[in-house]
């Protein structure tokens, strides 16, 4: 008899990861089985892209059911991904997949996530660490931004946190809000920290120099890390406005026990990233200074935690 098998996945805007797991074991980076990346652009909606995971499967596969963490609300039955387009019926698909589906936001398997990662997936930055027993939070920019946070009772809180509103720290800060505002009313801190909005920061710092330009971010990157001083400040731009989100997050969720950045762009800006000052950004909270500089702060180098976080909420549900 075959051993029984879920299947994670984790479903963003530009990129799509599936797995099957064994609830029998812990979540861990190598009981990620069977695993694979879809482009989302290439296919039409949800149910073509699940269809192609099972594809891959081998006969007789005991599959029991699908977990899905995707960048949405999900509370209701229909699901809309703002960051890819697609709208659907939880239900209707379940049906028609013919298995039973759990969905979950991302950010709820990004907190989940945490529980499962070893020592040598953390980088902290500064002294204080977690007690254990207190709220944290999760963010990460990706195509979209995400927040999350876990309550003292291990309840995780789902958050569309993405969508509140930028707050400059600084007069350059503000002439970046000014320039964007021609092109978006409602600057949504999201529009800033994302992959678009490193490529929206491109574009307002090159109007404040007054000439256009624009670049993909993965080419702003490279262009920094091949010493562009232009595409460094763009970047510096990004860490530091991520820096002081981090800690409105903290402070808004309460998140004592620390505040964890996720995700692959996070990661690709590692080697930019000057963590002294990243802390500073976080810390430079006026009277809040000394409360700020207590939380821990890490960056998460896995890759695979949006998958790890829905093996962690199936393994919670048994």
């Amino acid at each position: 008899m075959n051993q029984p098998v879920h299947i994670v996945a984790d479903i963003g805007g530009t990129n799509a990861r599936f797995t099957t797991v064994d609830l029998s074991q812990p979540p861990s980076a190598a009981g990620l089985l069977q695993e694979q990346k879809y482009r989302c652009a290439d296919f039409k909606d949800i149910e073509l892209l699940c269809r192609a995971y099972l594809q891959t499967l081998p006969a007789h596969t005991d599959v029991r059911e699908f977990c899905i963490c995707i960048a949405g609300a999900v509370e209701q039955d229909t699901i809309y991904m703002p960051n890819r387009g697609w709208t659907f019926s939880q239900q209707a698909l379940c049906k028609a997949i013919g298995l039973p589906i759990r969905f979950i936001n991302d950010f709820t398997a990004q907190v989940h996530s945490i529980a499962t990662l070893t020592s040598n997936e953390i980088e902290w930055l500064g002294e204080p660490r977690p007690h254990g027993n207190r709220v944290f939070a999760v963010i990460g920019p990706g195509t979209g931004l995400g927040v999350g946070a876990m309550t003292e009772r291990h309840e995780a809180i789902p958050s569309e946190g993405g969508h509140s509103s930028f707050a400059p720290q600084n007069p350059h800060q503000l002439a970046l809000l000014q320039t964007l505002w021609q092109k978006y009313p409602r600057m949504e801190i999201e529009k800033v920290l994302s992959g678009p909005g490193l490529e929206r920061l491109y574009w307002a710092n090159a109007k404040l120099q007054g000439r256009e330009a624009q670049l993909p971010a993965p080419e702003i990157s490279k262009a920094a890390k091949a010493g562009d001083a232009f595409a460094v400040g763009v970047i510096q731009d990004f860490l530091d406005i991520l820096g002081a989100f981090a800690s409105d997050v903290a402070m808004l969720m309460g998140a004592v026990d620390g505040v964890y950045i996720v995700g692959d762009l996070q990661a690709q800006l590692r080697s930019l990233n000057d963590v002294v000052r990243f802390r500073e950004s976080f810390n430079n909270k006026d009277n809040y200074r000394a409360y700020c500089s207590r939380i821990p702060l890490a960056l998460v180098t896995a890759h695979d935690t949006g998958l790890r976080g829905c093996w962690r909420f199936l393994e919670l549900q048994q």
